[in-house]
C-alpha cells in the first residue's frame, strides 16, 4: 500500500517572507513622506521671506537610514541643522514660529533694523551697519529722531534714533545709493542729482519677529500623506 507523505508548510518562512515585503511598503512609504513634508517645511520657510540659506538647513532623514534596511516600524525625521553655538536655523526657525521679542545683545543698548535703503546680499539680507561702513568706506552716523534740521528721502519709523551716511547719490541705472563724487558734492556737474543723507539702520531697544512660521503645518501633512504614499507602493 502507498502512503503518500505530506509536508506540513513551513509558515514561519512564509511569514517571514511576508512580513519583509510589509516592511519594505512602509519603509519607502515612510521615505517618500519624509522627502514631501521636507520640501513642503523647506518652502513655507521660504514663503515667510527668510532667504535660502535657511530652507536648505532643514533636512530629512527615515530610519532605518541603512540601504537596504527595512522596518515595520520606521520613523521620519525633520529637523534644522544646528550651528556650533547650539542655535542656528533650528533657532531661527522657532523664533519665528513663537513671534519672539528680540533684544540687542552683546552689551549693545539697541538693534540696528536696516531700512529699505540699506543695502542688500545676493542672498537678499541686509548688510550689518559694519558692512555698511566697509562698503561705503565711511563711518555711520547717529541722527536723534528730535533733530529737526535732519532731511532725508528714507522713510522714517518710530525709533529711538538713526544711523545715517550723508553725501550719497542714487544711481540711475540701478535705483541703489552710492557715494557722491567731490564734483557732485560741489554742484558743479551739468545734470545735477541731489546728494542726500540717507537711513541706513533704525535703532530700537526691541523688536517682536511676526509668527510667519507654521510648525503645525508639517506635522499635519505627515499624518495625512502617509496612508496615500503607502498605497501607492503598496500598489
Amino acid at each position: 500500500m502507498l502512503r503518500p507523505r505530506l509536508k506540513a508548510p513551513d509558515f514561519g518562512e512564509a511569514t517571514a517572507g511576508l512580513e519583509d515585503e510589509i516592511a519594505g511598503f512602509l519603509t519607502d512609504a515612510m521615505r517618500d513622506t519624509t522627502d514631501e513634508v521636507k520640501e513642503a517645511f523647506r518652502n513655507q520657510v521660504r514663503a515667510a521671506g527668510l532667504g535660502e540659506r535657511l530652507p536648505n538647513a532643514i533636512r530629512g532623514v527615515t530610519y532605518p537610514n541603512r540601504a537596504g534596511r527595512r522596518s515595520l516600524e520606521p520613523t521620519g525625521w525633520i529637523y534644522a541643522q544646528p550651528s556650533k553655538d547650539g542655535r542656528g536655523a533650528a533657532a531661527i526657525i522657532e523664533s519665528y514660529a513663537n513671534g519672539r521679542m528680540i533684544y540687542a545683545r552683546g552689551g549693545r543698548k539697541f538693534l540696528a533694523v536696516p531700512t529699505d535703503d540699506c543695502p542688500r546680499k545676493r542672498s537678499g539680507n541686509a548688510l550689518t551697519p559694519e558692512e555698511v561702513e566697509a562698503k561705503f568706506g565711511r563711518k555711520l552716523q547717529f541722527i536723534s529722531p528730535n533733530d529737526k534740521g535732519f532731511k532725508t528721502p528714507s522713510i522714517r519709523h518710530k525709533a529711538v534714533g538713526y544711523l545715517v551716511l550723508k553725501g550719497l547719490v542714487i544711481r540711475k541705472a540701478s535705483g541703489r545709493w552710492r557715494n557722491a563724487s567731490e564734483r557732485e558734492r560741489a554742484g558743479n556737474t551739468r545734470n545735477p542729482r541731489p546728494v542726500q543723507a540717507v537711513i541706513m539702520f533704525s535703532l530700537v531697544r526691541n523688536v517682536k519677529k511676526p509668527k510667519s512660521v507654521d510648525l503645525a503645518v508639517p506635522a499635519a501633512l505627515a499624518e495625512q500623506r502617509f496612508e496615500p504614499n503607502l498605497n501607492a507602493r503598496w500598489r
